[in-house]
């Protein structure tokens, strides 16, 4: 948990190393680096759950979880859910109206406000449970997905693409692409996003 989420902080702050309390300041002041601590702690609680460890410290975590994830849900309107598989390094540069859940992130992705990533069936929430990331997209490394954007199915969403704000996914998008427009295109397929990440 403590390693993904310092990679999560490092994104943020562009930089390797930070004092303990630049740290504090940083995640006082990002709502994404808040709810990526909610989702973390609340990952590693499970973890600890299923390999049967610390069952006296457990109560507390969750209680923490509980408190951090329903701030973030009530005031910044992100859902990270359990269900979600997130790598490392994360960056989420904005808040509201922002879901993930039942899907597989990979490491240093980047997502905006009003992203929705989940699996077509979203009559129910599966928050604390782990078994239906399958269901849902599928995202490579170093993908950036823009405000507005919607991926909601079992796609697979190559490394390096870029989808752009308010794109519609409706099909699988290969590595390296710009994808934009609703209904959803690639629109280059050699793309280079490493500016906008």
């Amino acid at each position: 948990m403590m390693a993904e989420f310092l990679a999560d902080c490092r994104r943020k702050s562009r930089t390797e190393t930070m004092p303990t309390l630049q740290l504090l300041q940083l995640i006082a002041a990002s709502p994404g680096l808040k709810a990526l601590l909610g989702y973390r702690l609340g990952r590693h609680l499970l973890l600890l759950q299923t390999q049967r460890r610390q069952p006296l410290l457990r109560p507390f975590g969750w209680l923490l979880y509980w408190l951090i994830s329903g701030y973030v849900r009530l005031a910044l309107d992100i859902r990270l859910d359990l269900s979600a598989d997130i790598g490392a390094g994360l960056y989420i540069g904005h808040f509201g109206n922002i879901v993930v859940r039942q899907c597989k992130l990979g490491d240093n992705c980047s997502i905006a406000q009003s992203v929705h990533i989940e699996p077509a069936n979203t009559e129910s929430s599966n928050e604390g449970s782990t078994e239906s990331s399958s269901s849902g997209p599928t995202i490579g490394d170093r993908v950036w997905i823009g405000g507005h954007a919607k991926i909601i199915g079992a796609y697979q969403i190559g490394d390096r693409s870029t989808v752009g704000a308010g794109a519609v996914v409706k099909r699988d998008i290969p590595s390296g692409a710009l994808f934009m427009g609703n209904p959803g295109r690639v629109v280059m397929s050699d793309y280079d996003n490493s500016d906008i990440l």
